[in-house]
């Protein structure tokens, strides 16, 4: 479904957009929105109408306003269609499993630890962790949780739950909270924040992607890998979509929001989620990043998922080398894969890659 007639026409706008033909590629692009978008419009037709949704905002904002399309609407948050998401694409919730084997693995060797969450959300990774710590602590007596988020209250939430849970785990746990988002906090805030304990673990679950940077600067992640690198931690895991949605080639933006979201969206399609579940994760969920990656202006969008093989260079350059292997377990249907490296896991579908976890550590840490 992915490469068919609807995506060589957008393309071919695009090529003429970089030719400054706008007057031309407007009405091209305008051809193949939708008058009506519902949980009845198939994922090929519902994703070409999202693209040129997207790229026609660039274009021409009144003939987006003049084709009035009827939209079913949804009063459900971002946050909360996430929910959805792991439910249904079930490379979501192993990616966290598997993050979460290499994070319990490191800090059950130690008796105080510290954890640094960037991007703590509502803390479903968090409890899952200790669950997991709960069930083999090793040697943890003391475990700190610096849950960083510039959303205040999933950081309040995150932390009830995590302060409802800890009196039945059989070592200690607190938590510091810090509601600022990762590229504004100083590094001197992160290291007053984790305290003298015997090692420092990192996890990144789908937030590094969200820093943003002017258009030519995306060393800027490099540099705050190389920061998290300072801290010296015993593991750091990461795990990111993977996409070339940061270049500042349109073309190469739409050919790669083609082939991942068409994958995401047959993938939705092959789960046991209701009609209404899985058009509103396709249209309002995954449109919203869709509409960002190719309807922003980029020195404003937040969308910016990068190929695997960026983040492994990133890492690299960072100072942090692949942690040590463990012996992981993962669990995925018969129609979906995983691929198993040191220091990273691929996780996809058909013959895309869509997620990877990587698990890096500092060569420092002691």
């Amino acid at each position: 479904m992915i490469f068919d007639d609807r995506y060589k026409i957008i393309l071919s706008a695009c090529q003429d957009l970089r030719r400054r033909r706008e007057q031309l590629v407007g009405p091209v692009i305008a051809g193949q929105i939708l008058g009506a978008v519902d949980m009845n419009v198939p994922s090929d037709r519902l994703l070409s109408h999202i693209v040129a949704e997207a790229l026609l905002r660039r274009v021409d904002r009144e003939l987006l306003t003049g084709k009035n399309i009827y939209l079913q609407q949804f009063e459900m948050a971002q946050i909360d269609l996430f929910d959805v998401a792991r439910r249904l694409i079930p490379q979501i919730p192993q990616s966290y499993a598997v993050a979460n084997q290499y994070l319990a693995a490191t800090l059950r060797g130690l008796e105080t630890a510290a954890l640094l969450e960037i991007g703590a959300g509502k803390g479903a990774q968090l409890l899952a962790l200790l669950r997991l710590l709960a069930a083999a602590p090793g040697r943890l007596q003391q475990l700190r949780i610096v849950a960083l988020d510039p959303v205040g209250p999933c950081l309040v939430e995150a932390q009830a739950a995590i302060e409802a849970l800890a009196p039945s785990l059989p070592f200690g746990v607190e938590v510091r909270a810090l509601r600022v988002l990762f590229e504004r906090c100083p590094l001197t805030t992160l290291r007053d924040a984790i305290g003298g304990v015997d090692g420092l673990a990192i996890n990144a679950a789908f937030t590094l992607h969200h820093t943003t940077h002017a258009p030519g600067e995306q060393e800027l992640r490099t540099q705050l890998l190389r920061n998290l690198a300072s801290l010296k931690p015993r593991v750091m895991t990461l795990i990111e979509p993977h996409a070339n949605h940061d270049t500042e080639q349109l073309t190469r933006r739409v050919h790669s929001c083609w082939e991942h979201f068409g994958t995401v969206f047959d993938l939705i399609d092959q789960s046991e989620g209701t009609p209404l579940e899985k058009f509103a994760l396709k249209e309002v969920f995954f449109g919203r990043e869709v509409r960002d990656i190719l309807g922003t202006s980029d020195v404003f969008r937040c969308e910016r998922h990068e190929p695997y093989e960026s983040w492994l260079l990133r890492l690299t350059k960072a100072g942090l080398r692949p942690a040590a292997g463990i012996e992981l377990s993962i669990t995925l249907p018969d129609y979906c894969w995983a691929i198993v490296r040191e220091g990273l896991v691929r996780l996809g579908y058909r013959g895309v890659p869509l997620i990877a976890v990587f698990a890096y550590r500092s060569p420092e840490a002691s």
